[in-house]
């Protein structure tokens, strides 16, 4: 008997986190669910044709420890998660796998064992690590024929890329108006200090100096306060991940949840 689990191996998420990082986590722990739910049954399979009704056995000594084995503790039961099936894919390639696979589909391995261990200790994933995780998946997936499963992987990337670079080119839209918008500021605040200092200097003659220099002072003072970084204002618009609208550049509806609780 074997079951596949949900990959809820770490649930809490620290509230630390940017919420573009959680992001990138969430990104990474489903792509990771649909890896076990492709390689398991192909792990499994490989197994029995090697090792028959003792694959069991044979799957549970790729593990150096007893709390890194999979299952319930029952000889009859095996319960493969993302690390139990490529632990056991690693560990099992030269009895099992080589005879199908190469060594690229290897190194591919290797690679995810390593995303999956940061992954799971919750170690910071920037757009190119999940980007290259969904990837080396969608080349795994492909290569033991599971197409259905490789079609969702590259539908998760072709979402992670548009997401990544409408935001940048709307930010830089942002920034590029905001700028526009400055210097025509700081354009007005030059003509009307220009304006309001002539008049007082035809005005008051000699007098008017001293309050003409504190006019510019205060006009100078303006002007390098405007041209001082200011966020990205961003207008409304949809979040990519709960699809509500939003104001501001974090979602305040996705909220920090539980992978646990979402498996459930």
């Amino acid at each position: 008997m074997t079951t596949v689990a949900p990959n809820n191996e770490t649930a809490d998420i620290p509230h630390s986190e940017e919420q573009q990082g959680e992001l990138h986590w969430d990104y990474v722990g489903d792509a990771l669910d649909v890896l076990t739910a492709g390689l398991a049954p192909y792990v499994e399979s490989q197994l029995k044709t090697v090792f028959g009704d003792q694959w069991i056995r044979q799957a549970r000594a790729s593990f150096r420890r007893p709390r890194e084995q999979s299952g319930s503790g029952r000889q009859e039961e095996f319960t493969w998660d993302a690390h139990s099936t490529l632990t056991v894919m690693w560990d099992q390639w030269n009895a099992v796998f080589r005879q199908h696979l190469g060594h690229y589909e290897r190194s591919l391995v290797s690679e995810l064992r390593e995303f999956r261990n940061r992954w799971a200790h919750q170690r910071q994933l920037n757009f190119d690590d999940t980007y290259r995780v969904l990837d080396s998946i969608e080349r795994l997936l492909s290569a033991i024929g599971c197409d259905t499963e490789a079609r969702m992987i590259y539908e998760r990337k072709q979402e992670l890329l548009e997401r990544e670079f409408s935001d940048k080119i709307n930010e830089r839209q942002m920034q590029a108006h905001n700028n526009r918008n400055k210097w025509w500021t700081v354009g007005i605040y030059i003509v009307c200090c220009a304006a309001i200092v002539l008049q007082m200097m035809l005005a008051w003659s000699s007098s008017g100096y001293l309050i003409a220099g504190f006019v510019v002072l205060v006009f100078i003072y303006l002007i390098y306060q405007r041209l001082q970084y200011e966020p990205v204002v961003y207008g409304p618009r949809e979040c990519r991940k709960c699809f509500r609208i939003i104001y501001t550049p974090d979602c305040p509806y996705c909220g920090r949840t539980r992978r646990g609780e979402v498996s459930a």
